[in-house]
């Protein structure tokens, strides 16, 4: 027999009151584990969705497939231990995946507000950026189709993700504005969230170095269209495109909302926004980045068949990241909505799932729930914990 003592009895504790939309993350889950499975290859091992408000950078939804069930976690626990795919791993907060085209909005402020180029500066896409040798890398367009972009200004080179207009302007900026201008956008740095999170890598000469490679002046060129040794979480990537079109305030993520008390009558604490960095962006340089991202899901741009009917326009961009040259690319997608008064930022990632375009229904999918259903949706509550 054990006996007790009290020296203070305890009390019902405070009810801790979370960010996370019930039913949009259940919506968010079920959308991964229905479709992640028809859309992967047989490569796919993963993927992350986080939705998040981009006044407050509070996470309405997290989700990471595979994942595991709650009421059986015991009786699962030696399977999904063992299980490649890793189940028990947040892929959301932990997960870290080079962002590829989705980092040139990236490159795109920092040539603009460096004074590299302005809004209406135009590059010629030759197929083959020859600034460094005759045999350098390519655009992508010009990969697949041997065709070019032509003269592009950056709206135009987000929409149609022309690397060689990007490889100009990331040389032009060099790698210590890229890493300056990602770091503001916070990239490769912790987001504040409360609960574990990888802060994953910048590429630079530093970190290339450390790993006992050789960094070239041309490795540069990867950096800026989201390859060479970049690394990020899908919480980081969707605080990155809620820092870009709420202006370029970059705010702690969070999952606290408030804190209110055993029986719910009154608020203890309510969390405010923590700006963790300001990126001063001009007005015309903005709308510039935006117009491209708006131009890629409307009128005749690549995705506008996906969103045409949303009631409300979206700015989007797609990235694909090779891994290895026997495996597809990772598939990598970011949106926010409505363009004009923007309310989300969603990022995506398919771990080997090929083109960030494969992605872009998910999204869609996503919006059109959260922008469509009733205000119904119930905050999530801790259990109240005992406190002296």
């Amino acid at each position: 027999m054990v006996s007790e003592k009290w020296t203070t009895a305890p009390q019902p504790g405070d009810n801790v009151v979370l960010t996370i939309d019930i039913d949009l993350q259940k919506q968010v889950e079920d959308i991964l584990s229905q479709a992640i499975p028809q859309l992967a290859s047989e490569d796919t091992e993963g993927a992350a969705c986080v939705v998040m408000d981009v006044n407050r950078a509070e996470v309405l939804a997290s989700a990471s497939y595979p994942s595991y069930h709650l009421a059986t976690y015991s009786a699962d626990l030696a399977e999904n231990s063992a299980d490649p795919l890793k189940p028990f791993l947040n892929r959301a907060f932990q997960g870290v995946y080079a962002p590829g085209s989705t980092f040139k909005m990236v490159t795109a402020v920092a040539g603009l507000e460096s004074g590299i180029i302005e809004p209406d500066t135009e590059i010629m896409d030759t197929g083959v950026y020859t600034y460094y040798q005759d045999d350098g890398p390519q655009c992508w367009y010009w990969r697949q189709y041997r065709r070019k972009h032509g003269l592009v200004n950056v709206s135009e080179a987000l929409e149609v993700s022309c690397n060689v207009f990007f490889f100009d302007v990331g040389r032009r900026v060099g790698i210590q504005g890229l890493q300056e201008f990602a770091a503001k956008f916070g990239l490769g740095e912790p987001t504040g969230i409360e609960l574990y999170e990888e802060t994953g890598v910048m590429a630079g000469p530093e970190y290339t170095q450390s790993m006992g490679q050789t960094w070239y002046e041309g490795s540069t060129l990867s950096v800026a269209i989201g390859q060479e040794s970049s690394q990020f979480t899908p919480l980081q990537l969707a605080n990155y495109i809620a820092t870009l079109v709420n202006g370029g305030t970059r705010y702690s993520a969070h999952l606290l909302k408030e804190v209110k008390s055993s029986d719910f009558s009154q608020v203890v604490y309510e969390y405010e926004p923590q700006v963790q960095d300001e990126i001063n962006i001009a007005q015309e340089n903005l709308d510039a980045v935006t117009e491209g991202m708006r131009e890629l899901t409307t009128g005749d741009g690549s995705l506008a068949y996906v969103f045409q009917d949303l009631p409300f326009e979206v700015g989007a961009k797609t990235g694909s990241a090779q891994v290895s040259a026997a495996t597809n690319s990772n598939a990598v997608f970011v949106c926010y909505a409505p363009y004009d008064d923007p309310e989300i930022a969603i990022s995506l990632v398919v771990e080997h799932g090929g083109s960030g375009s494969v992605l872009a229904s998910l999204a869609a999918e996503i919006l059109a729930y959260y922008f469509t259903t009733p205000d119904s949706q119930s905050d999530v509550v801790t259990e109240n914990t005992l406190v002296p």
